[in-house]
């Protein structure tokens, strides 16, 4: 291990025992000052923060500049009670807090006895005066009671400036994890945002960094994406930070239930079923569930008004969808499939002209000729059995469709209809343990299963289409905030994240291969279970669908110290995650690609009078086929220290100053299995492959230089690529209040993205 790697390692223990690793805070800060009608302030002033849904008490006490700062508060509405020696009691209602926010409040008190009180009611919003950080919140009501097609939180996003959403609107659905992920902030990089679930990580890997777990609406207690930030703990970024916290229980019992439908009978026609005077498409949508919410109280264990109070939430919601489809697939007239072309035409009635590719020759011109069959027949004796033999699981055509290609656009399913089936389920439990802890676990899980036919083949071997496809998350998260000392707040964080996309033809699971004429010795190569195969053939339908599962795990280390030193406030953590991507997909296999050029009359030109793809599968020549035998394991550290001082310099003026260090390490693939890079002067290995015959015509061969180099072997390290130590951001804002209803704001800072896959690229040897 070298001195870089024993650096980071230690690093990386030290910061994680320490339990000082936050990555991105979720919770609310309050903070400001106490005086008296002087303008003097007011020291050692105790400060309560009580939150008015769950009564939970928080406490600071002011500093020498009469100064305070209570932070790791929930999203929701505040109590603020001030008490001083000499002071009548200040109590101020009606304070709402929203996710993440930083909200400054100023506080005068009157002399007088503490037992006097004076109440201030019915405030106007807060401004964030001590942040250079901007932000839009989606408040409850905003995301319970706006419209919401589908009932997918994200969508929302759309409501703030600066965000544009750049994906197909047919797939904003709670399921669509990759097109809701499509959101611009800023003009940042599209699909380089950072997706938090209270405070958790919420990215996968798959599919370029999807959104992983979509939370039910009734759940959310408010989205804040983060648009511009200056404050070090935020990163991993090329854009916003959209950040989604969810509700809590509550000390009030709270059950509610909802149904969304949709109906034919309901739904407006397309214009274009109005143009031919078809009828409105029978889509069947149903959408409900329920949530239920409050506190738990155990005679012996857990009091009405104890120390220890126990919250729950529990939120299920169902998903079931029938929404039609017009099959319309191309298969071969039945005489096509015993070799007869004859009818083979285009859709202005030329002919198209099948020719015998093993009669290639060269004319006196040096250009390859071939002879036509006859008749455009090809002899029975030349069509391979494999190929008779896959033939046999082709539907027959039962349509004709006029003005295109004969063979065509002949097989139609009018009325399928594909079917999506959903549960998304949350728990959480929330503990307050006295005034000086409090913690939660939450789980999060939810099931999409797809069932659609694209082939018109929907059950068996051949079958290819979403039968099934899903996506599945599981998402955990434990969090503990402690009160050490009025200036001193820490907090840990534990998350896993468990992001899987699987599809596969399930009629092509287990099937025989050597029914189809393959010879055992290759079938025995194959990983098992065996499929059926995938089977293209240049302008016809695809038979076969391979098995595809792509798994992503997120292991997340997190927690924060806050020290509030004077006008400082003072935050240093990290954020450690272990990530796993990992790829098992048979789809090249077994996959052949048949091509029209060998049966053409001239191979190297794309003729529209000759030749055919299915007319090449019959003669037994392929195109090209693929084999892919590798299930990669991949595995990346990503791991970021930070340090951010929030300096109260005046009472109108604030500095927000931080760095913040990223690093992310490049993958290795848990077998070794992965190439890092060529080497020019080792020898080639393909000399090995050579025929002696060629070697000894063409003896320079022997000397054949350049190979490729491998993680993990000879000495090279196991990742891919060379680690970047170098990633340092400066992050520098300044808040300054003109008035009680102006903040002034502005900042500069660094940040590096979250590279998603961008390590993992195909070696590109296509060419010569």
């Amino acid at each position: 291990m070298g001195v870089k790697d024993k650096f980071l390692l230690v690093t990386v223990i030290c910061t994680a025992l320490a339990a000082l690793c936050l990555g991105q805070e979720f919770r609310a800060t309050l903070s400001g000052h106490v005086f008296d009608s002087t303008g003097a302030a007011v020291p050692n002033a105790k400060v309560q923060a009580v939150n008015v849904a769950t009564k939970e008490t928080t406490t600071a006490a002011t500093d020498v500049s009469g100064a305070y700062t209570i932070p790791f508060l929930r999203p929701g509405s505040y109590t603020l009670t001030v008490t001083a020696a000499g002071f009548k009691t200040l109590t101020r209602e009606n304070i709402v807090l929203q996710v993440g926010q930083i909200a400054g409040i100023d506080v005068t008190l009157e002399v007088g006895e503490v037992a006097e009180r004076i109440e201030v009611t019915a405030q106007a919003a807060l401004l964030e005066t001590q942040t250079a950080s901007r932000s839009g919140i989606v408040n409850t009501t905003q995301v319970t009671e706006l419209p919401l097609n589908t009932r997918n939180p994200f969508m929302l996003g759309a409501m703030m400036s600066g965000v544009i959403w750049r994906g197909n609107a047919i797939w904003m659905r709670p399921f669509d994890n990759g097109a809701i992920a499509e959101w611009v902030v800023n003009g940042g990089s599209q699909r380089r945002n950072e997706f938090l679930l209270d405070g958790a990580p919420n990215n996968a890997q798959m599919g370029g960094n999807n959104i992983a777990y979509v939370p039910i609406v009734d759940a959310v207690q408010e989205f804040n994406i983060q648009t511009n930030t200056y404050d070090a703990q935020y990163g991993h970024t090329g854009g916003g930070i959209f950040n989604v916290v969810l509700k809590s229980g509550t000390s009030d019992f709270h059950v509610t239930a909802w149904e969304f439908m949709r109906r034919q009978s309901w739904d407006a026609n397309t214009f274009q079923n109005n143009a031919i005077g078809a009828k409105r498409p029978d889509h069947k949508l149903d959408q409900y569930g329920f949530q239920f919410d409050g506190p738990a109280h155990i005679p012996g264990l857990l009091k009405k008004d104890g120390r220890v109070k126990l919250f729950y939430l529990g939120s299920l919601e169902l998903y079931h969808e029938l929404w039609p489809q017009f099959l319309r697939n191309s298969y071969p007239e039945p005489e096509m499939r015993n070799g007869d072309f004859s009818k083979l035409v285009n859709a202005d009635g030329s002919p198209i002209i099948i020719y015998n590719p093993f009669t290639t020759r060269f004319d006196a011109n040096q250009n390859p000729i071939r002879d036509p069959f006859p008749g455009n027949i090809i002899p029975a004796s030349m069509i391979n059995p494999i190929a008779r033999n896959v033939t046999k699981y082709m539907p027959l055509p039962n349509a004709k469709t006029p003005n295109v290609r004969y063979s065509t656009q002949n097989l139609i399913h009018e009325k399928y209809a594909a079917e999506d089936n959903f549960y998304n389920l949350i728990l959480k439990f929330d503990w307050n343990f006295g005034d000086k802890h409090r913690a939660f676990i939450r789980h999060a899980s939810n099931d999409r299963t797809e069932d659609r036919c694209i082939n018109g083949i929907c059950e068996g071997p051949g079958m290819n289409g979403q039968q099934p496809f899903q996506r599945i998350n599981d998402a955990y998260v434990l969090d503990w905030v402690g009160t050490m000392t009025p200036t001193l707040v820490v907090n840990a964080r534990l998350s896993s994240n468990r992001f899987i996309e699987k599809g596969f033809g399930r009629g092509n699971v287990g099937f025989d291969l050597t029914s189809l004429g393959l010879p055992p010795s290759l079938v025995n190569q194959l990983p098992t279970p065996r499929y059926f195969g995938v089977w293209n053939f240049d302008g016809y339908t695809t038979l076969g669908r391979y098995q595809s599962i792509n798994l992503t795990n997120t292991y997340n280390l997190q927690g924060n110290a806050t020290k509030i030193w004077r006008t400082h406030t003072i935050k240093v953590g990290a954020d450690l995650r272990r990530i796993h991507y990992i790829l098992q997909n048979t789809g090249n296999i077994l996959q052949f690609d048949h091509s029209a050029a060998w049966t053409r009359r001239l191979w190297n030109q794309a003729e529209v009078n000759s030749g055919d793809g299915y007319a090449s599968f019959l003669l037994g020549v392929s195109g090209g086929s693929s084999n892919y035998p590798l299930f990669p394991f991949f595995r990346q550290w990503y791991f970021a220290p930070y340090l951010q001082d929030d300096w109260k310099i005046t009472r109108r003026l604030t500095l927000n100053l931080g760095v913040r260090w990223d690093y992310n390490g490049p993958p290795d693939e848990k077998y070794n299995r992965l190439n890092r890079g060529f080497d020019p002067t080792v020898r080639n290995p393909v000399v090995d492959q050579i025929p002696a015959a060629m070697l000894a015509q063409y003896p320079q061969l022997r000397d054949l230089k350049g190979g490729l180099r491998f993680a993990g072997v000879g000495g090279l390290p196991r990742a891919a690529g060379n680690r970047d130590l170098n990633n340092w951001q400066p992050r520098i804002g300044a808040a300054y209040q003109i008035s009680s209803k102006l903040v002034m704001r502005g900042g500069f800072g660094i940040y590096y993205s979250n590279p998603s896959n961008d390590y993992l690229q195909t070696v590109g040897f296509s060419t010569s």
